[in-house]
């Protein structure tokens, strides 16, 4: 249906770039006998264009086609099946994407230089967090939808409201092989029940239960029913990636509408980002984002957005900056000589705090920077986190620590920033966590930040 919309609504204006829609799948089976089927059974004979017979492909003109492509690499041929021009409208779809070779990506994103309308659409069971079709669901500007078979008509019915689609019977068979039956639920586990009954296996061992019986899915389970990458990390990161996504979806629960808390991380050099956070009244949200390091942009900002918060009844804003590198002095300095901020909360401070600085559990944590996404992890268990951008939940979820010596003592430690920037590289994601940083200096408790770790201007 997308590619006759996109094929008919999308006319070339100029010849020499042309309306261009590419569609993929593994094998030329899946391309042409199931694929391009289905595109020429739902298209109307009435509308202008025909799907060539024998062929994955439909034309208008010389410049104006779609077209079918299989995304084996063919021998290391099969990045010339992907070469073409920069097209004026370009739509991709990206079928099994989760185990599209490198040069596919590669050659999609080079066609996209220049157009004018361009569309990519990426479909796939999400089998790991390492692969190309799950990075790019954390860049800027792509959309995210996740579908999970637990949710399908069919299986809520018990009948085939969908005809040919999933039914029940397949879900039950899942569940039994791949979940467990727990006393608890868990939001880190992915835990859900179900509205009907799951029955004993007729042969062999397997999980049942009655209507409501709470099951824990494996990493099977996750990926082929519920949609879900499995956390392939969550050993060594402080949040899991399911406890991330319920903080999204979670009703908020106001609780001190009189108290907020800011967090500041300032851009330094490179791709750096600027980020504002605000936790205020059981929620956490983005507030802004900076590309400059002028100091006057943050303050401007950030004092609009107090002033926001004080017309909402708050009493007691603080304001905690990033100290590293610097950049935060001249912000931080701004701020604190705000009269008009300070007459409009009771409780008003401009606190510095450096990720490196002690911590105030020495026992369990190398640097206040771990301790923070620690109790950032804490806190999210009962926030909701508003619109979060697409790199929040990589910054959190994706953020290692390991152990470290210190006085004899073992004690946890956040991976580096630099260090996570090269990872994110190697992976293709150039950025630094800035989201991350911003989130977590709103969501600390007050006493991380006390006389003893912070520096309050004065």
């Amino acid at each position: 249906m997308l590619v006759n919309w996109f094929f008919d609504c999308f006319p070339p204006s100029r010849r020499e770039r042309g309306s261009t829609v590419y569609t993929t799948a593994p094998t030329a089976s899946q391309v042409e006998d199931l694929l391009w089927a289905d595109v020429k059974s739902m298209r109307p004979k009435e509308l202008p264009g025909r799907v060539l017979p024998g062929t994955p492909r439909m034309v208008k003109g010389e410049n104006w086609w779609a077209v079918g492509r299989t995304t084996s690499d063919s021998g290391g041929k099969g990045s010339a099946r992907f070469q073409g021009k920069h097209p004026e409208f370009g739509l991709f779809i990206l079928d099994e994407a989760e185990g599209v070779a490198d040069f596919v990506f590669k050659a999609v994103w080079a066609m996209m230089t220049g157009c004018r309308v361009v569309i990519v659409l990426m479909l796939g069971n999400p089998q790991t967090r390492t692969s190309r079709f799950h990075k790019v669901g954390q860049e800027p500007g792509v959309a995210n939808y996740r579908l999970s078979v637990l949710d399908h008509p069919n299986v809520l019915d018990g009948r085939e409201t969908v005809p040919g689609a999933t039914r029940r019977e397949w879900v039950v068979k899942c569940v039994q092989k791949w979940c467990e039956v727990v006393d608890q639920g868990s939001e880190d586990d992915h835990t859900f029940t179900l509205p009907f009954d799951v029955p004993a296996p007729a042969q062999g061992t397997g999980s049942s239960g009655p209507a409501g019986t709470i099951f824990r899915p494996n990493a099977e389970f996750l990926f082929r029913v519920m949609g879900i990458a499995p956390a392939n990390i969550s050993d060594d990161t402080f949040v899991p990636v399911g406890r991330f996504e319920a903080a999204c979806k979670r009703e908020r629960q106001e609780d001190h509408p009189a108290i907020a808390r800011m967090g500041m991380d300032c851009a330094g050099y490179g791709t750096d980002l600027g980020t504002l956070y605000i936790r205020h009244n059981g929620a956490v949200w983005r507030a802004a984002q900076f590309a400059q390091q002028d100091p006057t942009d943050y303050w401007f900002v950030t004092r609009r957005a107090a002033l926001a918060l004080a017309d909402e009844g708050v009493k007691s804003l603080h304001i905690r900056i990033d100290a590293g590198g610097g950049f935060g002095l001249g912000p931080a300095d701004l701020l604190k000589r705000e009269a008009l901020l300070q007459e409009a909360f009771e409780d008003y401070q401009v606190l510095l705090s450096d990720f490196g600085g002690s911590p105030y559990d020495r026992d369990s944590y190398a640097d206040l920077g771990t301790e923070m996404y620690a109790e950032a992890a804490e806190s999210i268990k009962g926030l909701t986190i508003l619109r979060p951008p697409e790199a929040l939940e990589g910054d959190l979820c994706e953020r290692r620590y390991t152990f470290v010596n210190i006085s004899g003592h073992a004690v946890k430690k956040l991976e580096p920033k630099e260090q996570f920037r090269k990872r994110m590289q190697q992976q293709g994601l150039a950025r630094s966590p800035d989201d991350g940083d911003g989130f977590v200096l709103a969501c600390g408790p007050d006493y991380l930040f006390d006389e003893e770790i912070a520096i309050e201007i004065v």
